[in-house]
């Protein structure tokens, strides 16, 4: 009986595995490593990564592989996304200008949180800097956990099924502690995150709903010393409610 694994997965199958490999933190990678992190062998992966730069949907400098431009377009025609990154801009520059902290706009993917848009702050001159990936875990963050707690069902159940691997010493890594915060997140209608995403830094999330359903949050990110919750939970809840409502009229 044939072995269940990445090498016996369809084309299509082995085409998301290398395209997932990229991030933020690896934005080039060699064709040793797409392997060990696909699962793929060499071959395999050699094979597939030539054929996606054959169609642009990955670059290849020397004997290394970054995502293509193409990646960039296509992202920029779904629908729901282009409309909420429109829409979105003058909520993301008021929260900047307001709290005098830093606006994020997220958007839950497959397996992480997707951050879409950012707008930093100008405190005495200089630029704060979140130091946050391009991508992060659910249950890390006030994003995540806004997505969490008002998201689609599978997600939820997918991420408390999984290990909740520990970012710094504040991540939630216990599941029974992480479904009572998401009750508490329900409840108050907004997220808290005091370090656990990134040691010094703590946000406020509330989520963008579509049909009742988390699409995407938007967040206020700080160093933890001056987050003043009282005061960012309920400028960040408004402009959540006002972005929900701005999307759904312009769906209608």
């Amino acid at each position: 009986m044939a072995q269940a694994g990445p090498e016996n997965d369809s084309l299509l199958r082995k085409v998301r595995l290398i395209l997932a490999a990229f991030d933020t933190a690896s934005p080039v990678l060699g064709l040793s490593e797409l392997a060990r992190r696909t699962g793929l062998a060499k071959t395999t992966a050699h094979r597939v990564a030539t054929e996606l730069t054959d169609v642009g949907l990955l670059n290849r400098h020397g004997r290394r592989y970054v995502l293509g431009s193409l990646l960039f377009e296509l992202g920029q025609r779904v629908p729901q996304a282009r409309t909420l990154r429109l829409s979105a801009a003058r909520y993301l520059e008021d929260l900047a200008l307001t709290t005098r902290e830093t606006a994020v706009l997220a958007f839950p993917g497959d397996q992480d949180v997707l951050f879409a848009e950012k707008y930093f702050s100008q405190r005495g001159g200089g630029v704060t800097v979140t130091q946050v990936e391009g991508r992060v875990p659910f249950h890390c963050g006030a994003s995540g956990k806004a997505l969490l707690a008002f998201g689609a069902p599978e997600i939820h159940r997918r991420v408390l099924a999984a290990p909740l691997r520990r970012r710094t010493q504040w991540t939630i890594t216990d599941p029974d502690r992480l479904r009572a915060e998401l009750d508490r997140v329900r409840q108050q209608g907004y997220a808290v995150d005091r370090q656990e995403l990134v040691a010094g830094y703590g946000a406020v999330a509330a989520p963008v709903l579509a049909s009742g359903v988390a699409v995407a949050t938007l967040t206020v990110v700080g160093p933890v010393d001056r987050l003043d919750v009282a005061r960012l939970a309920p400028v960040v809840r408004l402009a959540g409610r006002a972005l929900t409502r701005d999307s759904a009229h312009a769906t209608d």
